[in-house]
């Protein structure tokens, strides 16, 4: 069964995946962050607890986040289907480029310590949204 990008249900499905793959988590070692991915409009809350993604939702408010990764829709069907083409984001699509050259895709946060939440955990976070590469995605 398809799960539509951008949704809710695919956020939890990657939630999932890190569940049934938590050898690989806990190989990055730990990771402690409540982060947002604003896909257009839509903001999700994705948190981290040790080695497992703990929470998915959705908000509104993105005052409790330690940052928060924005980019077009677009973009982000760019990025995951990158991932799924490859098993795993190409160097071009990775976080890490995605945020640095160019600048296409914003960071946006209030507390430095939340900015570099983003860099100290980026293998966990790729990690997490590599997972898309076991789902049949729809982009919608």
């Amino acid at each position: 069964m398809s799960i539509r990008f951008p949704s809710l249900e695919f956020f939890r499905a990657l939630q999932q995946r890190s569940k049934e793959d938590a050898d690989a988590f806990e190989k990055l070692g730990v990771c402690d962050t409540t982060f947002g991915i604003r896909v257009g409009s839509d903001l999700y809350r994705i948190a981290f607890e040790v080695y497992e993604c703990t929470e998915v939702d959705e908000t509104t408010d993105a005052s409790s986040l330690d940052f928060v990764l924005t980019a077009p829709v677009e973009l982000w069907k760019e990025m995951f289907e990158s991932v799924l083409a490859n098993a795993g984001a190409d160097a071009e699509h990775t976080i890490n480029s995605l945020t640095h050259l160019g600048d296409v895709m914003k960071v946006e946060y209030e507390d430095p310590e939340g900015h570099d939440r983003l860099y100290r955990f980026m293998a966990t976070i790729q990690e997490f949204l590599d997972e898309a590469q076991h789902l049949d995605v729809e982009m919608g």
